[in-house]
């Protein structure tokens, strides 16, 4: 079976075929950076300009009370506070082991924060149980004088 097609026919059994195609010709448009009000980044009017004494170009330099990245960084290596949080743990249990918490932190280094801040835990902890044991100590001191100043 051959079907003829003929643009005649074409013309006729197809709406779309008889408007006319818009040409598609694209003008050559040279590209230009979005200025600076489209993203409101324009300068304040009333901040006053910079300077233009000293060297013309950018300064890219850190700001002085900054430390390095590589700085930064070394804080946090090797800083596992692990050990510091089993020892403030198991104290609940054998609270003379805040003791031995507490010094570890006095000779744990600035530089590692997370094991000094676990540490300050136990060294507070250690105080604390210091205390508490002397209270202790000394009420038994006093019971056992105020017992003795008794007896005939």
């Amino acid at each position: 079976c051959y079907i003829h097609s003929s643009p005649s026919l074409h013309l006729h059994l197809s709406p779309v075929a008889n408007m006319a195609k818009p040409k598609r010709g694209y003008e050559t448009i040279q590209y230009q950076p979005p200025t600076p009000q489209v993203f409101g980044n324009a300068l304040p009017t009333d901040l006053p300009a910079a300077s233009t004494a000293g060297p013309s170009s950018f300064n890219v330099d850190r700001p002085k009370h900054r430390p390095k990245l590589a700085d930064r960084l070394a804080v946090y290596e090797d800083d596992n506070p692990r050990c510091q949080q089993i020892i403030c743990v198991l104290g609940i249990i054998f609270p003379p082991l805040w003791v031995i918490g507490a010094c570890i932190y006095i000779r744990t280094p600035t530089t590692k924060i997370l094991t000094r801040e676990v540490g300050f835990r136990n060294f507070l902890l250690a105080c604390i149980f210091m205390m508490a044991v002397a209270a202790w100590m000394v009420y038994h001191a006093l019971q056992a004088r105020t017992a003795t100043a008794l007896s005939p």
